[in-house]
């Protein structure tokens, strides 16, 4: 929205959203706080609201007839919402490329009939979808925004290197549980024992630990679970990630913002029976973790469901710490990733695409531009 409006000041913004954007000039037709939920339990308990949300976008879009309509990931929910304005002759401009070479790529036919143009954010994204018939516009990844330029990746890798080989001063361990409610019940417990099994492992060294209480998360509700003297924040993780040596990261857009700042760490993930019995025999990649996607190969160990431990999660936290080769490794894998994933200037380009789109119906001729 601010690359939008800072292009085109007089732009008038009706959105699905919360306060942020409200804050940032949206008219909010529907509030998409109650529709935060991930796994397939999870959406059919929020499912009235979610059939709320829907009814209320669907009579916007009749009755107000916006001149582009631009779906946001949440493929589910998206999905149906594009279906409609399909229906109604609307365009559809379509951020964040939902997933489908995941879990549905018989689903992207469905896709393609409702998208005019598609925003991805995965290097691999673009020449999958083009050779499905797609429009595509590469965005770049939003990450780049935070994690080059200015970001301090070399100086945080220097002075890493200098406290592990020191092994004196105090060793700092990032835990990032994640944001949704699932992930929260199922990972504190367990992230909690492995904080405890580690400070047993290191008799002789301090350890600190640093918990993240994402966007939304209560951080008091962190503090019930943690011992006194662990430091609880709610500072970006861009912020955090350089003052860390390792770190546990539940999977997702986390995980791949702690590899893009070089911080070695195990990726965790784990949710109810239900979710994992249907993800399994969802799944068509080898790997969760988007690093690894990204490379198509590990560059970090995956523990899920089952293989989420304290004892093992410890053991394989040592393991940094003990085996520098492995963190050059790291290292190098972590610079390759960031030139993956683009340069920064990620929504200025995605704006001149949407309002070239909007003005003339096609893309700009330079997709980069």
């Amino acid at each position: 929205m601010a690359a939008l409006r800072s292009l085109e000041p007089d732009i008038r913004i009706s959105a699905l959203g919360g306060r942020a954007m409200a804050a940032a000039g949206a008219r909010i037709v529907c509030d998409s706080e109650e529709l935060a939920v991930m796994g397939f339990a999870e959406v059919v308990s929020a499912l009235p609201a979610v059939l709320r949300a829907r009814q209320k976008l669907f009579r916007f879009l009749s009755d107000e007839k916006p001149d582009l309509v631009i779906p946001i990931d949440f493929p589910g929910f998206n999905g149906q919402l594009a279906g409609k304005a399909q229906q109604l002759g609307l365009p559809v401009y379509w951020l964040i490329a939902p997933q489908v070479w995941a879990w549905g790529g018989w689903r992207t036919g469905g896709y393609r009939k409702k998208i005019q143009r598609l925003g991805t954010i995965l290097p691999f994204e673009e020449e999958f979808f083009r050779q499905r018939g797609f429009d595509v516009f590469p965005m770049g990844h939003p990450l780049s925004e935070d994690y080059m330029g200015s970001f301090p990746f070399e100086d945080s890798l220097d002075r890493r290197e200098k406290l592990f080989h020191s092994r004196q001063d105090p060793l700092v361990v990032g835990i990032i549980p994640g944001s949704r409610r699932q992930e929260l019940k199922e990972l504190l417990p367990i992230l909690k024992v492995t904080s405890q099994a580690l400070v047993g492992h290191f008799e002789n060294r301090e350890v600190r630990f640093i918990l993240s209480a994402a966007p939304g998360v209560d951080p008091l509700r962190l503090n019930e679970q943690f011992d006194n003297g662990t430091e609880i924040t709610q500072e970006p993780l861009s912020q955090l990630f350089p003052r860390c040596d390792l770190a546990l990261v539940c999977s997702g857009t986390a995980s791949l913002e702690a590899a893009l700042a070089g911080v070695p760490h195990e990726l965790v993930y784990r949710t109810g029976a239900l979710n994992s019995w249907i993800g399994k025999r969802l799944l068509r990649t080898p790997f969760v973790g988007l690093s690894n996607l990204i490379l198509q190969r590990r560059m970090v160990r995956e523990h899920l469901q089952e293989q989420v431990a304290p004892l093992p999660l410890a053991r394989n936290l040592l393991r940094w710490v003990g085996r520098p080769s492995e963190r050059q490794a790291f290292y190098a894998d972590a610079r390759r990733l960031r030139q993956l994933c683009g340069k920064p200037g990620v929504w200025e380009r995605t704006a001149r695409d949407i309002l070239t789109f909007l003005e003339t119906g096609s893309p700009s001729d330079d997709p980069r531009s």
